[in-house]
């Protein structure tokens, strides 16, 4: 008993030494930028009570220690490239504190913390912190820890930005809050870059690799400084900076794969008999080609179970010169193969059935794609002294895309499955080719005036050479007993080669000068520049029809197989034809800008106002045999000036939240083939309709305001809440020729660009990011409204005429847009063991795809959500990492809001006949990668 009074005696006394526990809890920063200094190594020791504990800092810098006695504890924090801190702390309560570390490097710190603190996701939120403009950016570090392989799979982790994707499936072009592809713009480190499109001007961002980003920056509102040409916003790719530290290396090699190439059914072809120059090229205009000097080896298919997707990356830095020259190099290669199962219809409607939905033909396909694409880029800066520094950027991206489409278009539709069924094999190769060359200096010529300039050359190219459609045409099905013969008789129309080329060559010039006067208090910097840009496009088409084989005796699989055992005797166009091609022109523009920028301070309100001022000239000529009209049309030039006013006003409510108000006017040029005056047949058995240019076609016009509440808690948590409001005027967009009146007849072969009155896009916009110790949310979401009114026609059989038609208003969304876009993006991080985790959810809702003349008959993209995924592994200097995208095998799919004419006939692929028509859809598979990464 006496021993077990003096137990609870002792337990007691320790209970009232030590029985009171506290919490010492903190935020490790970088004492220069703020940043979080995830991974930081914390050590709190107390030598007489032999306690010791470590942990690391978490994703938001921060650390805890749980439980402690009342005492004081020696508190020692310590993290690569930085000056460790030790502590002395009595810990009588709960205590939390920020601790900041200082670089531990010599002789060129401040540069040393520069270099840390770009790429990471403390410099994107001081980005948008700093913004006058409304502005969204995406870090290297953010990039690196994300499944993205190139740029366009990263704009759709922005908020308002949702992606058109390719014939792969693959993100390509940005769609800005609802606004199509045409309405944005794409830089390269702040530069206006061409693109390799044989009609228009947007650039597509999958030929970018995403691990040479530094930073993507999405402007959603412009300055004055800025081009104009950005209705929807601006897209800046900031490649990756030279280090300010000696030397840097990091490089990955990945190998990866697509669930549908592994079905057998991936069709590749022998690309040494691809010619890359037609005959006309290789021995002069009057040479009449023979079926000999083309290889039909192209057209024998090869199919593949087994094809791994490769991918490497490498890049160098270092400083030579006492630190005067910096150098970076990179080199970036993907070798993928995507294949893709779709279907697709034509869709008209039918007067006799309410203006319900005739399916007048289906094309079933399977695609077989090579994408490789090979990227350098190099950057030099040299410091000549404290005032002045200068700097090059160069840097070649190529897409090679070498495609394999197998399809069958059916155009008799029955009660059964035994219908005609025409077998169609295209062979496309296609090269393209981005180049950028810049120059850059920044001339700091007193403690108030600073100039800085840029003369660029930047050129895109796109080649498709001998692009092969094989079309055997005469199938049927046998209804006896359901065996497809093949009793071909072959139309030399339809079995074709084609070349086709264009490049699109820019000559810019910049010049920026920065005022910071100190006479007016108010205002705080003034800025003037402009910029000269000549714009030179070309264009080359030509292609051969093989004469017509009669072979209805020859059945496929007995007298021949191939395209090699046909018997090719001659061309209906030995010499070529390409002169009278719509593709055959050539088009310039020049652009000439000057501009006023001001910034104000008027205590807690900064203030943002200019004006710009561009003059346009943008011309073409083309050749007399290909001109839709008379010969006025051959040469034409179109020259306008305009002015953007632009401001915005940034009240700060406390030291990390604010409210932001922005307005500015932009424009959208047509592109190129869309203002001339020819046609462009439906092509190589994949388009039902041909292309018509405009030359009356207007650039549109657009206000834009902006308002957003912007909360920054710490330097990587972000609350962003805003709206937007756009009135566009003349807005550009492709459809069937509109009618003005009931008696007149639609065309529904052509498809054209056309200005369709004013527009109006409204929406609301959240961003919201929040980390906690190891763990991190990302997420944000877009409301898109648009409306547009247009003329529509409704079919009918009045006064006997099943022809006529009334003309109705129809309001409509703009093309492009979704109502609903979202992003969820959630990480893990475990410092101790080295493991990097993310998730990523990106939903895309409906959205308008194609214009119909007819009332109630366009044509729907439905919601997609897309799921990736990544995680990474860290063993000493390397990481082993899996990527993962598409992992529900999301499908992009069209359909039309109204039933079927027919609904009890047998069409494939409908789900719900009687109420919708499934027009489209296209499936991809799921992608995975798995790689190591090593950095030094």
């Amino acid at each position: 008993m006496k021993r077990i009074l003096l137990s609870i005696l002792l337990i007691y006394g320790f209970h009232l030494s030590f029985g009171q526990s506290y919490e010492l809890s903190g935020i490790v920063l970088d004492d220069v930028s703020n940043e979080y200094l995830t991974g930081a190594h914390v050590t709190i020791t107390n030598d007489k009570l032999g306690i010791q504990k470590n942990t690391v800092a978490g994703l938001d810098g921060s650390f805890l220690f749980r439980s402690l006695p009342k005492a004081e504890y020696q508190l020692q924090i310590a993290f690569v490239g930085y000056e460790s801190i030790k502590r002395t702390i009595l810990l009588a309560q709960n205590l939390e504190a920020q601790y900041m570390l200082k670089s531990d490097a010599h002789g060129i710190a401040a540069v040393h913390v520069q270099a840390q603190y770009k790429g990471t996701d403390t410099e994107a939120r001081d980005m948008e912190k700093k913004s006058a403009n409304v502005l969204n950016v995406i870090s290297a570090k953010q990039i690196e820890l994300s499944p993205d392989i190139t740029v366009a799979n990263v704009v759709q982790r922005v908020s308002g930005l949702s992606i058109e994707r390719n014939a792969n499936g693959d993100p390509q072009y940005a769609v800005v809050r609802g606004m199509n592809k045409r309405y944005n713009n794409t830089l390269v480190n702040g530069i206006k870059i061409p693109s390799p499109d044989n009609d228009n001007r947007f650039v597509p961002l999958d030929i970018f690799p995403a691990v040479f980003l530094e930073k993507l920056a999405v402007y959603k509102s412009l300055s004055a400084d800025m081009e104009a040409d950005a209705i929807g916003g601006t897209i800046d790719m900031v490649m990756k900076s030279v280090p300010a530290k000696k030397h840097f290396f990091e490089a990955d090699f990945q190998l990866g794969a697509n669930t549908m190439s592994h079905d057998g059914n991936f069709v590749t072809y022998n690309r040494s008999e691809v010619y890359r120059r037609s005959p006309a090229e290789n021995f002069g205009s009057d040479y009449e080609a023979i079926p000999s000097d083309f290889s039909p080896l192209m057209f024998t298919p090869v199919k593949r179970s087994i094809l791994p997707d490769i991918f490497a990356n490498a890049s160098y830095g270092n400083r030579f010169f006492a630190n005067k020259l910096g150098l970076l190099l990179g080199g970036s290669f993907q070798n993928s193969y995507r294949p893709n199962q779709s279907y697709f219809y034509d869709p008209r409607t039918n007067a006799a059935a309410s203006n319900a939905i005739n399916m007048n033909e289906l094309i079933e396909r399977r695609t077989s794609t090579q994408q490789q694409r090979t990227a350098f880029h190099a950057k030099l800066d040299y410091t000549i002294n404290s005032s002045h520094e200068l700097s090059f950027y160069g840097g070649q991206y190529l897409l090679n895309e070498f495609r394999v489409r197998e399809q069958y278009r059916r155009e008799d539709f029955n009660t059964n499955d035994n219908f005609p069924a025409i077998p169609v094999t295209r062979i496309t190769n296609n090269y393209q080719t981005i180049s950028i060359a810049d120059l850059q200096g920044k001339h700091q010529l007193s403690s108030q005036f600073q100039v800085d300039w840029h003369a660029v050359y930047s050129k895109a190219k796109n080649e498709l050479p001998d692009d092969g459609v094989f079309y055997r045409s005469g199938f049927w099905s046998d209804a006896q007993n359901g065996v497809v013969n093949e009793q071909p008789y072959f139309q030399g129309v339809r079995n074709s080669r084609t070349w086709e080329r264009n490049a699109d060559q820019d000559l810019s010039f910049f010049l920026n000068s920065s005022y910071t006067p100190t006479f007016f208090k108010p205002l705080e910097r003034v800025k003037i520049g402009g910029l000269h840009r000549q714009k030179t496009r070309d264009n080359y088409y030509i292609y051969y029809n093989y004469n017509a084989i009669n072979v209805l005796t020859v059945v496929r699989g007995e007298q021949w197989q191939n395209f090699a055992d046909l018997p090719w005797s001659s061309f209906a166009n030995p010499w070529g034809d390409g002169n009278n091609s719509s593709l055959v022109y050539d088009a310039n523009e020049s652009i000439s800008a000057g501009y006023v920028s001001t910034d104000w301070q008027f205590g807690k309100l900064a203030v943002q106002a200019g004006l710009r001022a561009e003059y346009t000239t943008q011309g073409y000529a083309i050749n007399p045999l290909s001109a839709e009209t008379n010969a006025t049309d051959l040469t034409k030039t179109q020259r306008y000036l305009n002015l953007f006013p632009s401001a915005s006003l940034k009240y700060a409510l406390a030291t990390d939240n604010w409210l932001k108000a922005t307005y500015y006017k932009a424009i959208s040029r047509p592109g190129f083939f869309e203002i001339v005056p020819t046609v462009r047949p439906a092509g190589g058995g994949d388009s039902f309709y041909s292309e018509e240019g405009n030359a009356d076609l207007r650039p549109t016009i657009a206000h834009n305001v902006d308002v957003r509440y912007e909360l920054f808690p710490n330097a990587l948590d972000q609350i962003l809440i805003g709206a937007f409001y756009k009135k566009l005027i003349d807005p550009i967009e492709y459809g069937f020729p509109q009618v003005t009146s009931a008696d007149q007849t639609p065309s529904i072969s052509r498809i054209l660009p056309q200005n369709f009155g004013d527009a109006h896009n409204i929406g609301l916009e959240l961003d919201y990011t929040k980390y906690i110790r190891q763990f991190g949310i990302r997420l944000n979401y877009t409301y898109t409204n648009s409306t547009i009114n247009t003329g529509k026609l409704v079919e009918s059989q009045e006064l006997g005429s099943p022809n006529r038609y009334r003309l109705v208003d129809e309001r409509r969304s703009l093309q492009g847009q979704s109502d609903h876009i979202g992003n969820i993006a959630l990480l893990f991080k475990s410092i101790p063991k080295k493991w990097d985790a993310q998730i990523v959810l990106n939903y895309t809702g409906e959205r308008l795809a194609v214009v119909s003349p007819f009332q109630g008959s366009d044509q729907y993209m439905r919601p997609m959500t897309v799921l990736d995924f990544s995680v990474d592994k860290g063993i000493g200097k390397f990481v082993l990492f899996l990527k993962a995208n598409n992992l529900l095998n999301t499908p992009y799919k069209i359909v039309i809001n109204r039933g079927l004419a027919s609904p009890e006939s047998f069409f494939p692929h409908q789900e719900d006949p009687y109420n919708m028509a499934n027009v489209r859809e296209d499936r991809y598979g799921l992608s995975f990668r798995l790689g190591v990464r090593y950095k030094l």
